[in-house]
């Protein structure tokens, strides 16, 4: 108690001495202004400077003297990893994009499925790297079955291509079965574009292209009916949203000819409505406070959705979280069309990210409870929705239905846990059959999963994972990372992308741990932790992961100085903030793809589309809580920081390589040790161990060399 005590006493003088600190000097206009030059992704002074200090950050940073060492380990552990593809059950075949360390753009493949529902042999159709050397342009494919190809055959799929990894694509219509590109078929230009197929000749699409209008994050505002044979241009405009839209969103649902366009207004307001292959759209009776994004998963009949707010059907009122569908059978009486599937007990949690999806005659959804997964399957009858668990696993472990056959009942199960490879069964009647596990690259046994809870600023207690060495006590070198927006949780996984990959192998070697903290402002206790840190409530998600480093260091498990922060997109703007806010908590600190400019967010890259999430600059109210926490305005002449690694790509059309500039622009004039490391590709997704090896050992060895080494 009393070292607690001390430490909290201790950490209330630094942060006052901190706060006592002057701000960096602005000059001309409002706070941020004198950096707006760093915007324009492409622009020649900014990616000028961007180039010069990612050449000067590479040569530092490769020169250091783990750095090869850290890079062959890498490469090894790559090439050992054999990950994981998940692996879509389309039809008569099932596919895969295939990426390994041979393939870091992947293999399209294919494989029948046999009588029994078992795979065959699996063919390559699409060499993604082969394509892009053959266009001249360096394409990766933007692999989503979701609408991609069209049931209930799955033989023609429009594929999306993305140059250089942003969120621009360029569609080219493809056939698995010849595994060529369709002579004459539907191709469109690069551009934001939303997509899905209503039957063989009919596409609905949004594209953002020459003077069509669009919405405030620069997506198509207008959905056209695009027929085979026509141009994009003369395809007829059968609905236009306001200029004010986030975005849109197109599902199709089942093996009918039907697409669900969903308005995403802001990202937890929704109007959907259904499109047939006439072009007639026909609003649903939905209410318009959804969980993201609108429709979740359905049958030929069925709908599903999740409720953000309580709402009456069938004549009851339906708590918040619940899922509902809505029947499209025409003998369905209208007053009768809204139904409740599944209303979740006190400590449940339905995530409306990811797990659901839906076979001939059953919708599978995940049930949280106590950080243990149960997936569910739901079932509608004569009388009604009836809901039983289908597989459930221990706390620690993710567990969620990847793909499900929706003209059959077989489906694929993904368990994956912090120190489980990932593994993929397909489960068909009673039966359930390995189709692909990766193999172990690290030694599991040495560690074990702890799951603890540390108590907020306020009060609140807040769960966290630890991944720790079984013999570690004290003074443990701790990596610890979160999300904490947009109701996202960051599941358990085995050396997951969130957690960087493959490259995470070489921090459990050296004998690191690492902390995932489930911060308000993700969904991890449902709509409420989400909403607990919306917009001028956003400190305390900060507040959140301040306290679960907090206790990480007063109980002795590590300190200061062996503690890094780390995130990505939201995640890295939180570990932005923190770094920012608590320089003494951390001895270093890596912001990859982040926002930190929350100033000027709205008006970068796809920055106005989240105005529902951080609010809206404009606001005075919102305006002050953002100037309070945003990184690029809070970066304190005297501030003493901990080193920062920021990564990002010019490419990132999504977040924008312009907050990354300028948070390394002030840490810079702070006096920090600051790297930046621009990659000219990559995208939003930068930092991915298979395409960019080099950039993520250049991450461990300035992580490790500054939390491990003397």
């Amino acid at each position: 108690m009393i070292r607690r005590r001390f430490l909290a006493a201790a950490a209330a003088s630094a942060l006052a001495l901190i706060s006592a600190a002057p701000a960096l000097a602005v000059e001309g206009g409002p706070a941020g202004d004198d950096l707006e030059w760093l915007e324009p992704a492409e622009g020649e002074r900014a990616l000028a400077w961007a180039r010069e200090q990612t050449a000067a950050a590479r040569a530092t940073l490769s020169a250091e003297p783990g750095y090869g060492g850290v890079l062959e380990e890498l490469k090894s552990a790559l090439t050992a990893s054999s990950p994981v593809t998940d692996i879509a059950l389309l039809g008569p075949r099932a596919v895969r994009l295939k990426r390994d360390s041979d393939f870091p753009k992947g293999r399209l493949q294919v494989a029948e499925r046999r009588p029994d529902g078992a795979l065959g042999e699996w063919k390559t159709v699409l060499d993604v790297a082969a394509f892009a050397a053959q266009e001249g342009r360096p394409y990766t494919l933007n692999w989503g079955y979701g609408s991609t190809c069209l049931p209930p055959e799955n033989r023609l799929c429009l594929l999306g291509f993305s140059d250089g990894g942003g969120d621009e694509l360029m569609l080219r219509e493809f056939d698995l079965e010849t595994g060529r590109f369709v002579q004459d078929g539907f191709a469109a230009p690069a551009g934001r574009v939303q997509s899905a197929w209503i039957d063989a000749d009919t596409v609905l699409i949004a594209h953002a292209s020459g003077d069509d209008p669009r919405t405030a994050a620069g997506w198509a505002a207008t959905a056209r009916l695009w027929r085979r044979g026509q141009a994009l241009a003369e395809a007829p405009v059968i609905f236009t949203a306001p200029s004010g839209d986030a975005t849109f969103q197109f599902t199709r649902v089942g093996s009918a000819p039907r697409v669900l366009m969903t308005r995403v207004i802001d990202y937890s307001t929704f109007e959907v409505f259904a499109v047939d292959g006439a072009g007639t759209v026909t609003k649903l009776p939905l209410p318009r406070s959804l969980k993201p994004f609108g429709p979740l998963g359905g049958t030929d009949r069925h709908m599903v959705f999740q409720l953000s707010e309580p709402t009456e059907i069938g004549g009851r009122r339906v708590a918040a979280e619940s899922l509902i569908a809505y029947d499209f059978d025409p003998a369905t009486p209208e007053a009768a069309r809204l139904q409740l599937v599944y209303e979740p007990a006190a400590g449940q949690v339905v995530s409306s990210y990811g797990g659901f999806r839906a076979t001939r005659s059953r919708v599978f959804f995940p049930v949280q409870s106590n950080l243990a997964v149960t997936v569910m399957a739901a079932r509608h009858g004569p009388a009604g929705w009836s809901v039983a668990p289908f597989e459930s696993a221990d706390a620690g472990v993710d567990l969620s239905v990847t793909s499900a056959d929706v003209a059959g009942e077989d489906v694929v199960l993904r368990r994956a846990g912090f120190l489980q490879p990932t593994a993929l069964d397909l489960a068909s009647g009673d039966r359930q059959v390995r189709l692909e596990a990766a193999r172990e690259v690290f030694d599991a046994s040495a560690f074990q999963v702890d799951i603890r809870t540390a108590r907020s600023r306020d009060g609140t207690m807040v769960d966290y994972y630890l991944v720790r060495p079984r013999a570690a006590s004290t003074n443990t070198p701790t990596l610890i990372t979160g999300y904490g927006a947009f109701g996202i949780t960051l599941p358990p996984a085995y050396l997951g992308r969130a957690f960087g990959g493959e490259a995470l192998k070489l921090w459990f070697d050296r004998g690191g741990a690492l902390a995932v903290a489930a911060v308000r402002g993700g969904g991890e206790k449902g709509q409420d932790w989400h909403r607990a840190a919306l917009r001028e409530r956003r400190q305390t998600s900060y507040d959140d992961f301040i306290a679960v480093s907090e206790d990480l260091v007063s109980s002795g498990f590590t300190r200061p100085d062996r503690l890094g922060v780390f995130g990505t997109s939201n995640g890295g703007l939180l570990s932005a903030v923190v770094a920012v806010q608590r320089p003494d908590l951390y001895g270093a600190a890596v912001s990859d793809a982040p926002l930190a400019d929350m100033l000027r967010y709205d008006r970068i890259a796809m920055g106005a589309a989240w105005k529902d999430e951080y609010g809206d600059p404009a606001d005075p109210t919102i305006h002050a809580a953002l100037s309070a926490y945003s990184p690029v305005h809070n970066v304190r002449a005297d501030g003493r920081y901990p080193p920062v690694l920021i990564s990002v790509s010019t490419t990132d059309n999504r977040v924008g390589p312009a907050h990354a500039r300028k948070l390394a622009w002030r840490l810079s004039q702070a006096g920090g040790q600051v790297f930046l490391i621009e990659d000219e590709q990559g995208g939003h997704g930068v930092s991915d161990p298979l395409a960019r090896p080099d950039l993520m050992a250049l991450r461990m060895e300035f992580l490790i060399s500054r939390l491990m080494r003397p």
